[in-house]
This record gives C-alpha cells, sequence and structure tokens, in this order.
C-alpha cells in the first residue's frame, strides 16, 4: 500500500483550488490515485494516439474548444474523440475518464 499523499504538493493543489484555478497536477494525480495499481477493467484498453492526447490535455484541465485548438482539429471532433475515449475505458464522465486512464498507466 503507497504512503498518502501528505506533502507541499498537496497544499500547492488545494491553494490553486480555492483561488479558483480546478487543474491538478498530473504526478499529484497519478500519486493520489495509487500510481497506476488498480486498472479496471482488467485487460488494458487500447486508445488511440489522438484519444491518449485528447485524455492528456483533459487531465490538464483543458476545455474542448482549447483541445481542438491544441491538436488543429474541431470541437466536432474532439467531442466525437471523447465519446469514443469514454466508450472504451467504460467511464461516465470526462473525470472518470482521466481517472481510468492515469489508474492504467495510459496517460
Amino acid at each position: 500500500m503507497s504512503a498518502p499523499v501528505l506533502d507541499a504538493d498537496v497544499v500547492a493543489a488545494q491553494v490553486a483550488v480555492r483561488a479558483g484555478d480546478g487543474s491538478v497536477p498530473r504526478e499529484l494525480l497519478f500519486r493520489a490515485l495509487g500510481g497506476g495499481t488498480r486498472c479496471h477493467p482488467a485487460p488494458r484498453p487500447h486508445l488511440t494516439p489522438r484519444q491518449t492526447a485528447v485524455l492528456s490535455l483533459m487531465a490538464d484541465g483543458l476545455g474542448n474548444a482549447d483541445i481542438a485548438a491544441g491538436l488543429s482539429c474541431s470541437e466536432h471532433t474532439v467531442k466525437n474523440v471523447i465519446y469514443e475515449t469514454m466508450s472504451r475505458l467504460q467511464a461516465r464522465n470526462r473525470a472518470h475518464a482521466v481517472a481510468s486512464a492515469v489508474r492504467c498507466g495510459l496517460i
């Protein structure tokens, strides 16, 4: 069992959230979710490079418009990729998709 995540990174993330910044550094999220030790469903899902890129940007807190601009595609394409990715990961929402991807070591 891993040690609880209680250090300066957590305090900094809490201060940022209270100030209105909703993003959490990926490394902190990874540690808080158990370091990728629990992947569900059992077989590791395969994601395309585009799906992985979108998930990474979602984990960084970007919205669909910013993801589309960063990947030089339309918001409609981003929505489709998110829908397909959530289906593949059996995720209920964006946060669940990011958490599942982190747990499985996909991002």
